[in-house]
């Protein structure tokens, strides 16, 4: 869950991007904190929701910024590539506004809702973000059940979608 997770692998996912958009803000004296909730993508990968038994997404994290004298919600989870393959607007964040989610797909089809608000927190609370995702998805954690291996990418997936 770590910036330098984020950096060194190259390709992550919403916590570690997050997390990097925080430090890179504090290293520069703007003061952030993690945001964490639970998400519904209408458009995921049917791989993915297959492997988590689950269309909701748990622990989805984004990232609040104190500018201009309060906090403003960022997620920089989906790159410029994913989004055109998923057909929505890449999210746009102008720093007064909260960049959180495309709500609709450009043919308005529902694209992502957030179910769960877990709050927002001064360090990555690493506990309760793998208690979350234990609890939600329990049967990736059975040590007695054999786990299919995903393998491939959403960009792969969703680009044979079109």
């Amino acid at each position: 869950f770590s910036a330098s997770y984020a950096l060194s692998s190259g390709e992550t996912y919403c916590i570690p991007k997050a997390v990097l958009l925080g430090a890179a803000a504090r290293s520069i004296g703007i003061p952030s904190r993690l945001g964490l909730a639970d998400i519904r993508n209408h458009l995921s990968s049917p791989k993915l929701i297959e492997w988590l038994q689950s269309d909701i997404f748990r622990m989805h994290g984004f990232i609040e910024l104190y500018l201009n004298g309060r906090w403003v919600k960022a997620t920089p989870a989906f790159n410029r590539q994913l989004c055109e393959l998923m057909k929505v607007e890449p999210l746009a964040f102008d720093g007064v506004n909260d960049s959180i989610f495309q709500e609709y797909t450009e043919s308005g089809q529902a694209h992502m809702e957030y179910v769960q608000d877990h709050g927002v927190f001064d360090d990555v609370p690493h506990e309760f973000i793998v208690a979350g995702v234990r609890e939600a998805y329990g049967h990736l954690f059975a040590e007695d059940t054999p786990q299919p291996a995903i393998s491939g990418s959403l960009e792969e997936e969703v680009g044979g979608r079109r």
